[in-house]
């Protein structure tokens, strides 16, 4: 009996594990999952949660309620990963072998090298605690100037600033507080989104609704004192509030194992997903370095390639089972519009839906529900 290893536990390492041991014998491979955390959330939920305060039930299910009785789940976290020995070092003390290993240990919001989120009017919406805190800031907002910027890319989601800034223009009009405040969006770029199509209707939203752009605002640091947010070229901004995405990197146990480039990442086959230079091993998800966005819609669409493949060595042939990048994105306009881009690495992003209030109702604000109920459990 071969021993599957699934490292990381969001969606992109439960919805493989899943789906492996569907497709595998019980006789022919143990799939073990390792994780700590006991629950999964659903994070796109972040960018509205903000504004609005969803009960955390609605996004949030105990680990349990998504993951296959096939999976083994180990309810702790890998340390250290010896690739040459095929041994992993667990935080409880004890090793497990593998025969064969999946990376999806995600991306790490580094909040710490930014050293500004202990203020209370700088936040983020990328993890649980700190989009509870932005809410309380946006809750008792009375007018002033908002920034929004990202710190580094790549970023998760790489549309999610923009989204949270086309809602939270619609959050302070409900509120009458529009007329009262400055949004401003910085970013590193000369337009507001890396592809240009996309960036000419975020352009073009932006200027529609009073949003200021500021181009090629690459970010140093922030000035606390003066509440001025201050980029590699010198240029100052103030705020009142201060939106500011954290930097991503790899995580420690990918880092300590040699297996990440030089922010942490996992270099791996864009078309099999196998890690380079390492045997039976691959990675999916946003730990890895590939060219395509870091969102739980292409890890979904990646996944197909990855288990074909695995299943294929384990066979004793050569994983020829190709991903072609294919992957779908949203971009939020307001609470209840959205465009719905695809793409691949062949083919730039090309709009399927604008401002469809259908497409919105179906694949945005209900999806979580295709979420928990068929994708995560790999039934998609």
């Amino acid at each position: 009996m071969k021993n599957i290893v699934v490292v990381g536990g969001g969606f992109s390492g439960i919805s493989v594990a899943n789906k492996l041991a569907r497709k595998l014998r019980r006789k022919d491979a143990k799939v073990i999952l390792i994780e700590s955390k006991e629950i999964n959330i659903y994070e796109p939920e972040f960018v509205f949660w903000g504004f609005k305060n969803t009960p955390q039930s609605k996004f949030i299910k105990p680990m349990n309620k998504v993951l296959s009785g096939k999976v083994n789940w180990l309810r702790t976290t890998a340390l250290k990963i010896d690739s040459e020995k095929r041994i992993i070092a667990l935080a409880n003390g004890d090793t497990l072998h593998y025969d064969y290993i999946v990376l999806a240990t995600g991306a790490k919001m580094d909040e710490d090298s930014v050293n500004a989120y202990d203020e209370d009017n700088i936040h983020h919406f990328y993890l649980l605690d700190a989009a509870k805190k932005l809410q309380e800031s946006l809750k008792n907002f009375k007018g002033g100037t908002i920034v929004i910027s990202p710190t580094t890319v790549p970023y998760k989601c790489p549309p999610a600033p923009a989204e949270f800034t086309f809602v939270l223009d619609k959050f302070l009009r409900q509120r009458n507080l529009r007329d009262k405040t400055t949004i401003k969006y910085l970013y590193p770029l000369m337009r507001p989104y890396p592809e240009p199509r996309v960036s000419e209707k975020v352009q073009k939203n932006f200027d529609e609704r009073g949003i200021e752009f500021c181009e090629f605002f690459n970010y140093e640091t922030v000035d606390k004192n003066n509440r001025k947010i201050i980029s590699l070229e010198g240029e100052e901004i103030g705020y009142d509030l201060l939106v500011l995405i954290p930097p991503h990197k790899g995580q420690k146990v990918i880092i300590e194992s040699g297996l990440g480039d030089r922010e942490g990442f996992v270099s791996a086959d864009k078309f099999t997903l196998k890690v380079n230079d390492h045997d039976n091993m691959y990675a999916i998800g946003d730990c890895t370095n590939l060219p395509i966005s870091k969102s739980g819609a292409a890890a979904h669409f990646a996944s197909a390639a990855l288990i074909k493949n695995l299943i294929l060595e384990m066979k004793g042939k050569e994983p020829t089972k190709k991903y072609n990048g294919f992957t779908v994105c949203f971009i939020v306009t307001s609470f209840r519009r959205s465009l719905l881009l695809v793409f691949s690495y062949k083919y730039p992003p090309r709009k399927i839906g604008l401002h469809n209030l259908f497409l919105y109702g179906l694949f945005k604000r209900s999806f979580k529900i295709v979420y928990f109920k068929a994708l995560i459990k790999g039934y998609l």
